[in-house]
């Protein structure tokens, strides 16, 4: 001390001296070591007075307390963070390993004061033109400060990391525990997360740093949040979980290849955690596409895939089985690989995989509604066609498949007993409604006639047949026979016709009606055809037939006592409305 007044050596005697020891005890106690508390007063003082030689009096009388100050508070802050914690009390002996505490003024430091641990010692460093200004806030900082040179992670990491992840997790891992049935690990590379997120947000380092088990757990509270939300109420999902994750361990790891903040991967058994190290603790959020995510490797189907072939196919085809026995009076199975239609419409639509993996077994279930639906329209209020369907569909079963050579959007068929919704791949669930034709589509193969024209035939034939029977025979005073082979009808215009006997096939019954009709009404119009009518047609019957000799679109000939109706092959239906114009002369 020498050169200093005795003004400063009675301060450092009174003020610092004298109380020094006490605070030494309070450190001791703290880490059960003593350390050496050291001060040049010469140069503080020296410095101090050429930085404000205003302050002269002042510094010079209060030299000794003001530099107790500065050590009263660097150890009351240590006292606070040590206090009750292991962790840091033990860092701190370790770091400070040295067991020296020195004041001195820096005049290049930027605020008033600031303190450093180097080489095992600790330093307080004053501004010399600010001596004794924001004493009492010397050691704010010293959790951040504390640092071992063989350590990744400062303590304030560490400390974050125990107390914002390591005493979180127990709970985290029970409610998991809960929801799953079994115990899982996480797995950090804690200084790998720290040393790639510091050089990533370099504008952020002190907030990482603090916060680094806030910032992780946040994630990992998200994700489990989101699974037992999801298998406690669906023991479909529980399960998947379990096998897919068969390691029972999930990972957080760094991804710079990720197209968001963060994803989910699932891998050999391993769940993936993946964030970009600039988006650390940016929208921290996930897991609310866990159901997305699972896939067992071992299946074709993901899980959400499967998830919709239960809520939206099987919950629902019990329902729709009751509405077709309903109108058919018969069960039936519907068959459908879900497996294979989906491989052949992600193969087809790979552009579109998400909608199809998320609604494959809704959209499977319309294709059927729509069917059964058409069905029950037509059966339910006709007897024949449901007769020619349940002998046409014999295995009492439905089936729908993919077919690359379907050029609609799907085709119906009724093949070996069974019937086939057949979809092209690249336009499934595209109007998912066949069946408004499936009268059309029944046709046994020991039959000539297909149904809906045995259909058209009975409701504009069969049915109007007897009353214009009995018009007839009111006016002529005999049953008349009308003569129809339908079968030779039907096969000889479907030869002859342009669209392969569509048209005829829907048509048939009320088309032969209208020769009929329109003959009938030519022959009761007049007393003497009438007569001669019943002269001539000795045998009662008007048959209608093809005659390639008929040079016109129809004409009559009476030939052995029978009268016939002659249609040109070709003209079936055309001018049918003139036939009998001319019975006078025939």
């Amino acid at each position: 001390m020498n050169g200093l007044s005795l003004a400063s050596k009675k301060s450092i005697r009174d003020d610092f001296t004298n109380k020094i020891p006490e605070l030494k005890k309070t450190l001791n106690s703290i880490t059960e070591f003593d350390y050496e508390f050291i001060v040049d007063f010469s140069k503080i003082h020296a410095d101090c007075i050429k930085a404000v030689p205003d302050n002269k009096e002042w510094i010079t009388k209060s030299l000794g307390n003001i530099a107790f100050q500065y050590f009263e508070s660097l150890i009351s802050n240590i006292d606070k963070v040590t206090k009750n914690d292991d962790l840091v009390r033990s860092d701190f002996v370790k770091i400070t390993n040295n067991r020296e505490i020195h004041f001195l003024t820096d005049s290049e430091i930027q605020n008033y004061n600031e303190t450093v641990i180097l080489d095992g010692n600790i330093y307080i460093k004053a501004r010399p033109s600010n001596y004794g200004t924001n004493s009492g806030g010397v050691g704010y900082n010293i959790l951040d400060l504390l640092k071992s040179s063989d350590e990744v992670l400062p303590l304030v990491t560490k400390k974050n990391i125990r107390d914002s992840w390591e005493q979180q997790i127990p709970s985290l891992k029970k409610s998991l525990k809960q929801a799953l049935g079994e115990d899982y690990e996480f797995v950090i590379n804690w200084e790998d997360v720290y040393l790639k997120a510091i050089s990533a947000k370099k504008d952020c380092i002190d907030w990482v740093t603090s916060r680094l088990g806030e910032i992780v757990y946040a994630y990992f509270e998200s994700l489990i949040k989101y699974m037992n939300d999801n298998a406690k109420k669906d023991d479909l999902i529980r399960s998947e979980f379990v096998n897919v994750i068969h390691t029972k361990k999930f990972y957080f790891v760094y991804d710079e290849d990720i197209n968001d903040y963060n994803a989910i991967e699932v891998k050999d058994g391993e769940l993936y955690i993946k964030v970009k190290p600039e988006s650390l603790g940016t929208n921290s959020s996930i897991g609310y596409n866990i159901v997305d995510v699972i896939k067992d490797p071992n299946d074709v189907l993901p899980l959400r895939t499967k998830k919709s072939i239960r809520d939206e196919w099987e919950k629902e085809i019990p329902g729709l089985k009751k509405q077709l026995k309903q109108c058919l009076g018969e069960d039936y199975q519907f068959k459908v690989d879900f497996s294979e239609i989906y491989v052949q419409i992600i193969k087809a639509n790979e552009y579109n995989t998400d909608w199809f993996s998320r609604s494959l077994g809704n959209v499977i279930f319309q294709y059927f509604s729509s069917l059964i639906k058409n069905i029950e329209n037509y059966t339910k209020k006709d007897d024949l066609v449901r007769q020619e369907f349940l002998d046409l569909t014999s295995t009492r079963s439905f089936h729908l498949v993919v077919d690359n050579e379907v050029e609609d959007y799907h085709d119906v068929k009724i093949m070996d007993g069974g019937l086939y919704i057949m979809v092209n791949p690249e336009r499934f669930g595209n109007n998912a409604s066949p069946g408004y034709d499936i009268v059309e589509r029944l046709h046994a193969p020991d039959s000539v006639l297909p149904v809906i024209t045995k259909v058209n035939i009975r409701y504009q034939w069969t049915k109007k047949i007897p009353a214009l029977k009995k018009k007839l025979k009111d006016a002529v005073r005999e049953e008349i026979e009308f003569v129809v082979d339908f079968d030779n009808i039907f096969e000889i215009a479907k030869k002859n016709s342009n669209d392969g006997g569509n048209w005829h096939k829907s048509q048939l019954g009320e088309t032969v009606y209208g020769y009929f009709e329109s003959l009938v009404a030519n022959i009761i119009k007049d007393d003497m055809v009438r007569d001669n009518f019943v002269e001539i047609v000795t045998t009662k019957k008007i048959y209608l037939i093809f005659d390639e000799e008929v040079t016109n679109y129809n004409d009559l000939l009476v030939k052995d006592g029978a009268l016939y109706i002659r249609v040109g092959p070709s003209y079936l239906g055309t001018n049918s409305n003139n036939i009998g114009y001319n019975i006078i002369d025939v």
